[in-house]
């Protein structure tokens, strides 16, 4: 009797379970359908014929998220935004082998029953009912493709029940076929990857269409635990599951034992497997330049994500699930080369810190040895690159690396003093306004104003210099003495001209103060880059343009950005070409990077085009900068610390920055120089003329002075009408009394 009232009670609670699941499914049927014919338009969806171009395109959000993928302007897959990593592959591009080996490993009679297998359902039960708990599954691949889309996947018998009657109306609705791509393309396969598609791009660097019989095995083989038998963390237990899996092909007659021998031999070859000191070794998942296992410009491509919510393009929803095909200005050959340059810079500054923190530590100074050990922590650095002639950011990185600690992107962030880098906009107005040209001497010598006394970096005087020395030695004096002249007013003017802003908006961070010579104004690498970039677009305002294009998942026009924007003359052209010519010096001997000089003489291939730039530095040694210059391209980096510690006696932006973009400019132009600075130039109202870069006369004949400057650059009426007095004839020394 005992026994018997258990019976009944149990058939009373599995029937009341099985009543109230009927119910709740009664409810669900519509939007359960619903959710599952969502999904096979999805998938359909990748098939159907490209619409003609005409039509326009639409974000489609289906019952499965897809990422957007993201490409750098020649077309090169640079990232993904994503909640769930997934790409869609059709049944047909699927390997048989790869269907098979679902089938042998997961449900052989697939083909032969209509969702339900009851014979394993009741092995299973039997097991399960003492705990009313599911302990032993026997569920078919209709209600695993069920349980991924329906359900939160608990292990009760209420969600088994529950999927039994979503398994027989999924049966009821659609082919065996589309059951199998519906689950291979639903299904977590681990390492944030669903789908089979995703998974063999992951591990095997190819879509899911070119899978070998080895690997799709292996893949099939993760499916009970994707973690626990993932070859990256388990590789001999990945082996063994691929075995097994090849096992039960054999065993269902899908391939013979010599076709398992031969899989296997061929996986071990093509993933060079061997035993390493009792491990086992792989090249499986070796793609470190792929960015279907990272994103390969994090900095720029968060910067795009939050461009596309501001501006309105799209929502988050639509980014993170629609399968989005998002197009950039970046350059990734150059982002890669500048992400190198920039990361060995702070490396360099790095060691330094180490030095010193060592010398300190021996000397018991632990006090200031821990400030330099947080002032080598938060050393970072920021690397931009804009092309001028279409604003286009060619690269763009915010910091020394990407991580959950450091998101923040200084490279379009961070507002920095400036230091130096504002100095060639000073003389671009002295020249702009006649009050000097390259060859005007200029006086450097102490200067007070009010009570206050300015000096040189180097705290030495020159006395008389050329202009252009002044610029290209980067001295304090002479451009102060400048400022005075052209008026802060105006400065303030030219950069509200650059960055299309009201010059009373600027008025707070280009105060009317002296110092603004010594670039106290605070700016960001992005925004330095635009001026520097102006000036090279032969005077006409940069827009930076950064997005170029969003499709669907079909390849559909989404969004496009404008073509040829209209572009507005900021700078005179001509006085815009003279400062160039000018910024060319710094790369020659005694400029402040005149280390590229002796480069340069020793190898004459070594940078063999045009190429100008400014360093920066500002008080205290707190920020390193450099501008560097072609006629296609500008860069600006800043390397500094986040909470504006010294970098160190003598760290300037010409030995830390400077040396970053040389060797950037070099690795991405040794193939493809640039053209001259004066191509397609306007630049009808100019003369050319050698002047003595001591006395700023025109040389009396060649070789009276020792230091030429050659073909400079004037405007028509201002080049030296004068010879130089300083080096003269034999005959004409003695004229002199």
């Amino acid at each position: 009797l005992i026994g018997g009232g258990a019976a009944i009670v149990a058939a009373l609670f599995i029937g009341g379970l099985f009543l109230s699941t009927y119910i709740k499914w009664s409810k669900e049927q519509d939007k359960i359908l619903g959710k599952l014919a969502d999904y096979k338009r999805q998938i359909d969806f990748i098939r159907s014929p490209v619409a003609g171009e005409n039509r326009a395109g639409t974000v489609m959000l289906g019952a499965v998220a897809l990422p957007s993928k993201v490409f750098d302007r020649n077309g090169k897959l640079i990232g993904e935004y994503y909640t769930e990593r997934r790409s869609l592959i059709p049944y047909e591009k699927m390997p048989q082998h790869l269907i098979k080996a679902l089938i042998a490993s997961e449900d052989r009679d697939f083909f032969k029953h209509e969702g339900i297998n009851f014979a394993a359902i009741f092995r299973a039960f039997l097991r399960n009912l003492i705990s009313l708990r599911i302990a032993q599954g026997g569920s078919t691949i209709t209600q695993q493709l069920a349980k991924v889309l329906f359900t939160n996947q608990e292990r009760t018998l209420k969600r088994k029940m529950f999927e039994f009657f979503c398994a027989r109306e999924i049966e009821e609705h659609y082919t065996k076929e589309q059951i199998l791509e519906m689950y291979l393309n639903l299904v977590y396969f681990g390492h944030g990857r669903y789908g089979v598609d995703s998974i063999s791009r992951y591990y095997f660097g190819k879509g899911a269409d070119k899978l070998t019989l080895g690997e799709s095995a292996m893949l099939i083989g993760l499916l009970p635990n994707p973690g626990g038998y993932s070859p990256l963390k388990n590789l001999r237990k990945a082996l063994e599951r691929q075995k097994m899996v090849l096992n039960a092909m054999v065993e269902t007659g899908f391939i013979t034992k010599k076709q398992m021998k031969s899989a296997i031999k061929k996986f071990y070859k093509d993933w060079q497997i061997f035993e390493l000191e009792g491990s086992l070794m792989s090249q499986i998942g070796q793609f470190p330049d792929s960015a279907y296992r990272i994103n390969l410009a994090p900095y720029f491509l968060d910067y795009i994500r939050q461009k596309i919510l501001k501006t309105g393009i799209l929502d988050s929803e639509q980014i993170l699930k629609g399968g989005l095909r998002i197009y950039t200005t970046l350059d990734y050959k150059r982002q890669l080369e500048a992400k190198r340059s920039l990361q060995s810079a702070i490396d360099n500054q790095k060691k330094y810190y180490q030095k010193i923190i060592a010398r300190l530590k021996k000397k018991g100074k632990t006090k200031l040895a821990k400030q330099l050990e947080r002032a080598k922590k938060e050393t970072n650095g920021a690397f931009v690159t804009i092309e001028p002639s279409t604003g286009y950011i060619l690269t763009m990185i915010g910091g020394y690396e990407f991580s959950k600690t450091n998101q923040f992107n200084r490279a379009v962030l961070a507002k920095r003093q400036v230091g130096s880098l504002i100095k060639p906009f000073i003389y671009y107005l002295g020249i702009f306004q006649k009050i000097i040209t390259p060859a005007t001497l200029v006086e450097d010598t102490p200067l007070k104003i009010g009570k206050k006394r300015f000096r040189n970096y180097d705290g030495k005087y020159l006395g008389k210099i050329t202009a252009r020395d002044a610029l290209r030695k980067s001295r304090n004096t002479p451009t102060l003495r400048l400022l005075q002249k052209v008026g802060i007013s105006s400065l303030r003017e030219l950069i509200a001209d650059l960055l299309a802003k009201d010059p009373k908006d600027l008025k707070k961070r280009i105060p009317q103060e002296i110092v603004v010579g010594l670039g106290t104004v605070s700016f960001t690498p992005l925004e330095m880059a635009r001026f520097y970039a102006s000036m090279v677009n032969k005077g006409k305002r940069v827009i930076v343009q950064d997005l170029l294009r969003v499709e669907d998942t079909k390849g559909r026009l989404l969004w496009e950005a404008e073509e040829n924007p209209p572009q507005v003359s900021v700078m005179d052209p001509v006085a815009a070409y003279i400062t160039i010519t000018m910024l060319q010096g710094v790369f020659e001997e005694g400029g402040t990077a005149g280390w590229v000089a002796g480069l340069r003489k020793k190898n004459s291939d070594y940078l063999p085009f045009e190429i100008a730039g400014k360093t920066g530095t500002t008080s205290h040694y707190k920020d390193a900068w450099f501008a560097g210059l072609t006629s296609d391209e500008v860069s600006v980096i800043w390397i500094g610390t986040d909470h504006f510690q010294s970098l160190g006696k003598g760290r300037t932006g010409g030995g830390l920055c400077s040396p970053a973009w040389v060797n950037y400019i070099w690795m991405v132009r040794e193939e493809n120089p640039p053209p001259p600075f004066s191509a397609d130039w306007p630049l009808d109202n100019i003369v050319r003329e050698d002047f003595c870069n001591d006395s700023g006369g025109v040389p009396r004949e060649e070789g009276l002075c020792p230091h030429v400057i050659h073909d400079q650059v004037f405007f028509k009426g201002t080049e030296p009408k004068f010879y130089c007095p300083l080096h003269l004839k034999k005959e004409e020394e003695l004229l002199i009394p």
